[in-house]
């Protein structure tokens, strides 16, 4: 093993710790916040801040250029992404910003570019390395952890004030179409990170607008999956109740 090969797995190893210190900050931080009643946008933000704080030190103490476009790639599929909690918002009537309060950006709080750029960052990085080293099976356990994890914020988040879900079908305070579409969504990113291996800026941006394109697309089917087709088949099948009803009453 030559020196630059060690180097190259040094930083690889503290890349991903940092990585993962974000998830573990997130999810105390979450956690401790519900027993916070003054919780609202600010603390979003400043969560936000300290993630980013952590990740963007870390490029520029160790000039990771990887993670430089990991973190670009993030930013541009969390401003991409707004169109989708537009269409969540407008549309299905589902998600509701109004209790967190705060500046918006089109229907979205100020902050949620940042919140989705860690995101995607944390389940692209992660992906990737699961990817390397188990092939599909990795692919697989970046999905369920995108199922699992995500959705944990979700279901925090009317507590702590940032957002809420209605109008649809859910498990406690966390829509099925949510549960469905963060598994297609944490795939998503862990295949759209490969590109960054070794790309530019360029790759970086085009990747983010897919990464950004793919939450509004595993919402969009999971939704209509779990929400639509399924009043969809119901209504069909009463309607077959009724017609069978009336043909007996014929006969």
């Amino acid at each position: 093993m030559t020196l630059t090969e060690a180097n190259d797995l040094v930083l690889e190893r503290d890349r991903l710790r940092v990585v993962i210190a974000t998830i573990v900050i997130n999810i105390v931080a979450v956690s401790l916040l519900t027993f916070a009643p003054w919780s609202d946008w600010r603390t979003g933000v400043a969560l936000n801040i300290v993630d980013n704080c952590l990740l963007v030190g870390f490029v520029l103490v160790r000039r990771d250029a990887l993670l430089a476009r990991f973190l670009l790639f993030g930013l541009v599929v969390g401003f991409t992404e707004l169109a989708a909690d537009a269409w969540l918002v407008d549309y299905t009537h589902t998600l509701d910003y109004s209790i967190g309060g705060g500046p918006m950006i089109w229907r979205s709080p100020f902050w949620m570019p940042l919140a989705w750029e860690v995101v995607a960052v944390q389940f692209g990085y992660i992906g990737l390395r699961l990817w390397e080293r188990f092939g599909k099976l990795g692919l697989l356990m970046i999905a369920l952890l995108g199922a699992i994890n995500i959705p944990f914020y979700e279901e925090m988040a009317r507590r702590i004030h940032w957002w809420q879900y209605g109008g649809c079908r859910m498990i406690s305070l966390t829509p099925w179409y949510i549960i469905v579409g963060e598994f297609g969504i944490a795939l998503a990113f862990a295949l759209l990170a490969r590109t960054l291996r070794r790309g530019s800026v360029r790759t970086a941006i085009i990747a983010g607008v897919a990464g950004g394109i793919s939450i509004f697309v595993c919402y969009a089917v999971a939704f209509f999956i779990t929400d639509r087709f399924i009043e969809w088949a119901k209504d069909a099948k009463a309607a077959c109740s009724v017609m069978q009803a009336l043909f007996i009453a014929n006969a």
